[in-house]
């Protein structure tokens, strides 16, 4: 009795291990799907650092030439062009901040009748 009570034992456990064995499957397919999730996530951050960085790079030395330019321009032999620049720059502020309201009111429609102009309707006159 005690070989068919092995035997069953046996059976028992080789069933529990083809269980545990079949759960230990499905958990390993479900990381390998998360970590195939995983790269691919990583690989679409990647490509978007490196888009990421070549546009910043393209606005550094674009800044770069515009302080170039700038330096350029405040020297010494420029400074009356820049003056001129900074007067102009001025100028147009003061055009637009003093000018909009004037042109505003120049547009507006003023359709109303002032109030001493109002004639009130004579009662003895009916």
């Amino acid at each position: 009795m005690s070989s068919s009570t092995s035997k069953n034992n046996g059976y028992i456990f080789e069933q529990q291990n083809d269980v545990r064995l079949e759960d230990l499957s499905s958990k390993i397919n479900a990381i390998k799907n998360i970590t195939i999730d995983i790269h691919q996530d990583v690989t679409d951050q990647d490509r978007l650092l490196d888009e990421s960085h070549n546009q910043f790079s393209g606005l550094g030395s674009n800044l770069t030439s515009s302080f170039g330019r700038m330096n350029r321009m405040i020297s010494k032999r420029h400074q009356r062009q820049l003056c001129f620049y900074v007067s102009l720059l001025v100028f147009v502020f003061f055009l637009i901040y003093y000018g909009s309201p004037l042109v505003k009111s120049l547009f507006s429609s003023n359709d109303e009748i002032p109030d001493d102009t109002i004639t009130k309707p004579n009662i003895e006159d009916m």
